[in-house]
């Protein structure tokens, strides 16, 4: 992934990269990409979209195409994963399939691949920083503000108006902090075409008659499991230290199987953020290779996402890290 940032300031935290405490051979190991397990994670994804799909084929028009739709929208919104990682170069060891796939995900979340690849560099090089990570998520002043984080009264607005500011080249202030001058053409180009092919699968969709099945197959389940995916996400900054070090402004979490799958072994996010050329399916190598026995590193897991909620919930209106342990240095040298 490249790097936006400006030349290193010796006065600025976010300027030095942090590396993982791991002897220089056991990290270039845990670095080596490969095509084969993005393949079968991806295949795994789509087989679990086509199982829900024909569940909402055999509840059409009952009660059960309810829960359907939202399992069908749980494969949706969690194409985050794989667009996320493919964005970063390190999902596929073969560059192209890494484009494809970000493409492909972007496009049926409605997310410029291109776009985010920028707008997530930036992140990576500011995290929690207030003024230069585009992603952070600040800390709810009350349940008010965490109920509208979690239903997406901010992240809608900002999906449909990344959309429209990149089909009009009218590209705001922050967004050129990331955006180079030169890929902006290129990021106009993906927007206008994003925004064109959804254009022509909808009046395809009236003119066929198909509109209620690109409702009930799509846009439906893509709209009612968001709040899903962003309970996730929240849990991986919110609350977490404003600083530079990804042992405190990132969170991981422990959890199912199903949830490591289905987010590509992100739950691991604090090992993520601290070495991102790590590619996803030796993050939990990673986090098993750090030092100290996983079960006692606090200051970076939470064992579970309702743990996670719990003490973001618990903090509401204390801002910014307020649910890093206060034994978090002890931790991190212990």
């Amino acid at each position: 992934m490249h790097s936006m940032a400006p030349m290193p300031d010796e006065a600025d935290p976010w300027a030095k990269p942090h590396r993982p405490p791991l002897p220089r051979k056991e990290l270039k190991r845990l670095q080596r990409r490969r095509n084969g397990p993005a393949m079968r994670y991806m295949a795994g994804h789509v087989a679990v979209g086509a199982a829900t799909t024909i569940l909402i084929g055999r509840g059409w028009a009952t009660w059960w195409m309810v829960p359907a739709m939202f399992a069908q929208g749980i494969v949706v919104v969690f194409l985050f994963a794989p667009m996320h990682e493919c964005t970063h170069g390190t999902a596929f060891r073969t560059r192209w399939m890494n484009r494809a796939v970000a493409t492909f995900c972007g496009t049926v979340m409605m997310r410029p691949a291109l776009y985010f690849r920028y707008r997530h560099t930036a992140h990576h090089s500011y995290t929690q920083d207030p003024e230069r990570d585009p992603d952070q998520v600040p800390m709810p002043e009350g349940i008010s503000g965490y109920l509208g984080e979690v239903f997406g009264m901010e992240f809608w607005p900002k999906v449909v108006g990344t959309l429209y500011r990149g089909f009009t080249g009218r590209f705001n202030d922050r967004e050129k902090s990331f955006l180079p001058e030169s890929e902006r053409p290129r990021v106009i180009r993906e927007a206008r075409l994003m925004v064109a092919l959804y254009a022509l699968v909808g009046a395809l969709s009236v003119v066929t008659g198909w509109w209620p099945g690109l409702l009930a197959y799509w846009l439906f389940p893509r709209l009612i499991a968001e709040p899903a995916l962003r309970l996730v996400r929240m849990a991986e900054h919110t609350g977490m230290s404003e600083g530079a070090d990804p042992l405190t402004n990132t969170r991981t979490t422990l959890t199912n199987p199903v949830v490591r799958f289905l987010y590509w072994n992100m739950p691991y996010h604090a090992e993520h953020h601290m070495a991102p050329s790590v590619p996803f399916h030796n993050l939990r190598q990673l986090h098993e290779a750090l030092p100290g026995a996983p079960e006692k590193r606090e200051y970076v897991v939470s064992r579970g996402y309702v743990q996670a909620h719990r003490d973001i919930v618990a903090n509401l209106g204390k801002g910014s890290g307020s649910t890093v342990p206060t034994s978090t240095s002890a931790a991190a040298t212990g």
